[in-house]
């Protein structure tokens, strides 16, 4: 896969909420920053916040738009996007978004994330 495919197949595999393919794609030592302020460090960390959403968020939705990719090398590749989800909370219509960069790393497995940060604010498409 590419890096834009790897980003792509992430992006099915929690829509679908499928906790050990989603982490398949996501490196031992991966770091994630939420918006919500979470600071994620480690598959299992990353494992754990994963799994409290999945199951806290009812009839959600998970969406990326405008990803402009800003380097990619035979190992390493970075992209920026626009984000945005709803779901239901207690009964309650919750929704988000921001903008999100994500880094990915090969190694011998293929594109793994290595990074991703996820952060509220305006979204400037890139043309």
């Amino acid at each position: 896969m590419t890096p834009a495919e790897t980003k792509a197949e992430l992006i099915r595999r929690m829509r679908a909420k499928d906790l050990d393919a989603t982490l398949a794609l996501i490196a031992e030592d991966a770091v994630y920053f939420w918006s919500n302020g979470a600071a994620l460090f480690g598959r299992t960390a990353i494992a754990e916040a994963l799994t409290e959403n999945f199951a806290a968020i009812d009839q959600d939705t998970y969406d990326v738009d405008d990803v402009v990719w800003l380097a990619e090398s035979r190992d390493v590749a970075a992209c920026v996007f626009r984000f945005q989800w709803t779901g239901e909370m207690d009964g309650e219509r919750v929704s988000g978004r921001g903008r999100g960069a994500t880094v990915l790393r090969r190694d011998e497995s293929g594109w793994r994330v290595v990074h991703e940060n996820l952060s509220n604010g305006a979204w400037r498409s890139v043309s």
